[in-house]
């Protein structure tokens, strides 16, 4: 018998993601993301109003998904079915509401599969 090593692809990184999602234009973000990012910036990242506003330019690249009524009413539902945080099913009904097929996020596990949405990690290296 022979072992053999099997290599596997490595996603692409992060900021690849997200320079193919500006090429494509297939990326959208949710305005909680953008709320989050805007927050953190204020408070953790030191930066001044200046630098923090030029941060935000990247968001307008992508299609953004509003909140809503129906939105939260949808992640309450998913909430119920996959047993997630309420933040994170508002986030998986906004990629619902745009089509998507895949979130990218950190908070979920990667791979699984939340009604018609899959998570991946893009931090995570296969």
């Amino acid at each position: 018998m022979r072992s053999s090593t099997r290599t596997f692809p490595r996603r692409p990184s992060p900021p690849g993601l997200v320079a193919d999602a500006v090429r494509t234009g297939n990326g959208c973000v949710s305005v909680q993301v953008v709320n989050e990012f805007c927050n953190v910036m204020v408070r953790k990242s030191g930066k001044t109003l200046p630098e923090i506003l030029e941060a935000t330019r990247l968001f307008g690249r992508f299609r953004m998904v509003d909140g809503s009524l129906a939105l939260a009413q949808r992640a309450l539902e998913i909430r119920d079915s996959c047993g997630t945080q309420f933040y994170d099913s508002l986030m998986l009904a906004a990629a619902e509401s745009a089509g998507c097929g895949e979130i990218l996020t950190e908070d979920l596990n990667d791979g699984q599969m939340y009604g018609t949405i899959k998570a991946v990690n893009p931090f995570k290296r296969l």
